[in-house]
């Protein structure tokens, strides 16, 4: 896991848009493994990797929720600031 979701979320819109980049790039990283154990598993071995892959889904996801948390968020600075 990201060690800055670990975190409380941040208050500036320059740290959220930064935030949402770096989630970005790892549910990227979570589709390249999940293509690549897709490209490695074998039928005819009997090598699979569904284990592995529902876990890097699952953790997509839940970068997913991090990512609509902190757009929130800037949703609101957006409305805040408009007042």
């Amino acid at each position: 896991m990201e060690h800055f979701l670990l975190k409380p979320l941040p208050e500036t819109m320059t740290e959220l848009e930064a935030e949402v980049t770096l989630i970005e790039a790892a549910q990227k990283r979570c589709d390249d493994m999940i293509r690549d154990l897709m490209g490695r598993e074998d039928a005819a071995q009997g090598v699979f990797f569904p284990a592995e892959i529902h876990e890097l889904h699952q953790q997509k996801n839940m970068l997913e929720t991090h990512k609509e948390f902190r757009r929130v968020r800037m949703r609101r600075l957006r409305l805040e600031a408009d007042i």
